[in-house]
């Protein structure tokens, strides 16, 4: 067996540490990468730094620039409604792959019990608080996740990651950079409105109707891209402008 080239490995390390940087916010879109300057950071040499800058220049996440090097890759309303549109079609599909094949009585309860915690949580008594967003957040994620575990298809599970994260939306941990984007999604009404839409996807899942929970998974979807979309042009009608 070929051993494993070291300066690759360092390369993979070094594009990981950089990739949660730039999704983190702890790199802004637009900072040119200076190769010397992070193989001093990190204490690699830079030929790993290179190595690793162009493999995230793959994936989409920096532009070389002649004469200038590797920039982080800035984008627009339309990049967002592009990967939101992208997303649904990739969401919408696994719903279909489940209703297809089936869902065993476990993962019907499974998925029961997460819209049951979903409503005990919007439908306690008191005042809708940032806390309370974030955890209507967590769960929403974890929702779509296991969604995507019972479709058990790897390569839609890496896709929906990518389109999740590209355009740099979210952080690594899939939570939105801007503030007013979160609170914007994340809004009582609007969480109101999710979790309904969450029910008639299971609903639809359990009648192994494959074309409506296709459907209602890509309107659902489709539904926090205009949300989105249309707070970046009111933020600036008179150009499209990056969401982070």
């Amino acid at each position: 067996m070929t051993p494993p080239d070291p300066s690759r490995t360092r390369a993979l390390t070094v594009a990981e540490t950089l990739r949660d940087r730039i999704f983190d916010g702890e790199i802004a879109p637009g900072s040119h990468l200076m190769e010397i300057t992070l193989a001093n950071e990190l204490g690699v040499s830079r030929t790993p730094v290179r190595g690793a800058m162009a493999r995230l220049a793959d994936e989409g996440l920096l532009v070389y620039l002649p004469n200038k090097g590797f920039q982080v890759r800035r984008f627009n309303a339309k990049d967002v409604f592009d990967a939101f549109s992208v997303r649904a079609t990739l969401e919408g599909m696994c719903c279909r792959l489940i209703s297809e094949r089936g869902l065993d009585g476990t993962a019907l309860s499974q998925l029961t019990a997460m819209l049951d915690e979903q409503h005990e949580l919007l439908h306690h008594t008191g005042e809708w608080s940032e806390g309370r967003a974030a955890r209507w957040q967590d769960l929403n994620l974890a929702f779509h996740r296991k969604l995507l575990a019972l479709a058990d298809n790897r390569w839609l599970t890496e896709a929906v990651q990518r389109a999740s994260q590209l355009p740099l939306i979210f952080d690594s941990k899939l939570r939105p950079h801007n503030r007013d984007a979160s609170m914007l999604l994340h809004r009582h009404e609007q969480a109101l409105q999710a979790l309904a839409e969450h029910c008639r996807i299971v609903e639809s899942l359990g009648r192994q109707e494959a074309s409506e929970s296709e459907a209602f998974m890509r309107d659902h979807i489709n539904t926090r891209r205009d949300m989105l979309v249309l707070y970046l042009n009111q933020k600036n009608p008179t150009r499209t402008r990056a969401l982070v």
